[in-house]
């Protein structure tokens, strides 16, 4: 697959879409549609890809979205995506209610006053109490990215 050099613009997008617009069937004029079509091989050899490859980038897929409004079919992949994502964020949810539980039970406790330091300037620090709240931030987080992710 062709990398692209560049990457479209929102103006270049919509021109891509204008001319997938002119080349698709709608058009009755083979010879415009047969211009179209090479000024889109033109236009994605300017960004040194392939034609479906622009038509794959969020830019033109917008573009072509708006302007055309295609009927896309809903395939098995895209349902267990679906639920993949909905599996990702009850489990979210529970360890979400999970961490705050532990945290109140933390503050409350009396081992977080135990494990205070003296720091070396004199000044009380907690440092087992800073790092588990920031293990757990850490783990929230990798599970916020990877529910986003599955999502888009």
């Amino acid at each position: 697959m062709a990398t692209s050099k560049q990457r479209l613009n929102a103006v270049q997008a919509r021109r891509f879409a204008a001319l997938f617009a002119g080349f698709d069937t709608g058009n009755t004029s083979d010879e415009e549609a047969g211009g179209k079509g090479r000024a889109m091989r033109r236009m994605a050899a300017d960004f040194d890809t392939r034609i479906v490859d622009l038509l794959e980038t969020p830019e033109v897929r917008r573009a072509v979205d708006d302007q055309l409004q295609p009927a896309r079919l809903e395939g098995p992949a895209l349902q267990e995506a679906r639920e993949e994502a909905a599996a990702l964020r009850a489990e979210l949810t529970e360890r979400t209610r999970d961490v705050r539980k532990l945290a109140e039970a933390l503050a409350g406790s009396e081992l977080v006053k135990a494990k205070t330091a003296v720091h070396s300037h004199g000044k009380e620090h907690s440092f087992g109490a800073q790092s588990w709240v920031f293990e757990v931030g850490a783990v929230l987080l990798a599970l916020i990215v990877m529910g986003m992710a599955v999502l888009q």
